[in-house]
C-alpha cells in the first residue's frame, strides 16, 4: 500500500476520526501526527485528557510500524504493548506526535513516540510494541492459544461524586459509566460504539487505554474521596492487549499499594467474561 493511501486509511479509522488525528508526514519507519485542540478531547480546564495522549501514542506507533508492512490477506495486526509516561499538561493547544521504529523483527516492530506541543514542550513519551502475524505461514499457531476470564470486582458501592468522574467531554463521548467505586476498587463499563471503533468492529487500543487509565484513577480516588480541589494526574500507564476488544467492555481496577500521594493500580478489561487487556496505572493525588 502506498504511504499516502496508508495515511488516509489511518485518518479514516472511526476512533482516529473522532479524535481529529491528522497525518502530517509519513515515510518508512517514521510518521508525524497532528492533533488540533478540541474541547471534546479535554478535561475540565481545557487540559488534554491523558487517554487522548495515550491514544495518540498508540496510533502513531502503530502507523510507523505499518509503513514497513506488505499488506496482504491473512495478516493479524494489533498493538501488543503500550507504555506511556506523562511529562506535562497540554492546555488548550495543538499537540504533535512523532514516531520512529527502533527495531523490526519477524513479527514485532518497536516504535518510540514523542508528543509535544506546537511550540516544542514535551507532553508525553511512549513505546509501542506492534505485532503483525501471518496465519497462513503459521498454521500451527491456532492450536497454541490460552485466555483468561475475569471474575470478582467491587460490590456496586460508589463514593460520593463517582458518576461525575466520567462526565468530562472525552470520557463522556466514549460512553463510560461507573458500576462501582469504593475501598480501592472501581468498575467501569464502556459500551461498543462508533466513537471508539477501530474500523474492524472492535474498540480501538487507544480507547481501551483510556478506559484503563480512567478506571485505575477512580480506584485511587475511591480511597481518599473524590474532591476536585486536590491536584491529581496519571504519572504513567502500561497496557498489554490480549485480544480484540469486541462488544461492551468491563474494566475492574484495584489499588494494590498507596504510598502517600502515589497510588499503584492494576486493571483488567474483559469482554463477555474474557480478559482482553490488562494494565498498570501509576496515579498521584496531592491530598492537602
Amino acid at each position: 500500500m502506498a504511504l499516502d493511501a496508508l495515511a488516509r486509511r489511518w485518518e479514516g479509522i472511526p476512533y482516529c476520526a473522532a479524535l481529529g488525528v491528522r497525518v502530517d508526514a509519513i515515510e518508512r519507519d517514521r510518521v508525524r501526527l497532528r492533533l488540533p485542540f478540541a474541547d471534546e478531547n479535554s478535561n475540565p480546564g481545557r487540559a488534554l485528557h491523558g487517554g487522548v495522549s495515550a491514544s495518540l501514542i498508540d496510533v502513531a506507533g502503530a502507523l510507523a510500524a505499518w509503513t514497513g508492512v506488505e499488506d496482504r490477506p491473512g495478516l493479524e495486526a494489533s498493538t501488543l504493548d503500550l507504555s506511556v509516561n506523562y511529562l506535562a499538561a497540554a492546555i488548550g493547544e495543538e499537540v504533535i506526535a512523532s514516531a520512529e521504529v527502533l527495531r523490526r523483527g519477524k513479527e514485532l516492530a518497536y516504535s518510540q513516540v514523542d508528543v509535544r506541543s506546537a511550540v516544542g514542550k514535551r507532553i508525553a513519551v511512549g513505546m509501542v510494541t506492534y505485532r503483525v502475524f501471518d496465519h497462513a505461514a503459521n498454521p500451527v499457531a491456532a492450536e497454541r492459544q490460552r485466555s483468561a476470564t475475569e471474575s470478582g470486582g467491587a460490590a456496586g458501592e460508589k463514593i460520593r461524586g463517582a458518576d461525575l468522574f466520567v462526565t468530562s467531554p472525552f470520557i463522556a463521548r466514549l460512553g463510560m459509566t461507573v458500576a462501582a467505586a469504593h475501598g480501592g476498587e472501581s468498575v467501569l463499563v464502556m459500551p461498543a460504539a462508533p466513537a471508539s471503533d477501530d474500523g474492524a468492529g472492535a474498540a480501538h487500543e487507544g480507547a481501551v487505554a483510556a478506559l484503563i487509565d480512567t478506571t485505575g484513577a477512580l480506584a485511587a480516588w475511591s480511597l481518599v474521596g473524590l474532591d476536585m480541589r486536590f491536584k491529581a494526574s496519571t504519572l504513567g500507564i502500561h497496557v498489554n492487549f490480549h485480544a480484540p476488544a469486541r462488544g461492551d467492555l468491563r474494566a475492574h481496577a484495584r489499588t494494590l499499594r498507596r504510598n502517600n500521594e502515589i497510588f499503584l493500580n492494576q486493571v483488567a478489561v474483559s469482554a463477555g467474561g474474557d480478559v482482553v487487556a490488562t494494565g498498570a496505572v501509576t496515579y498521584r493525588i496531592v491530598v492537602d
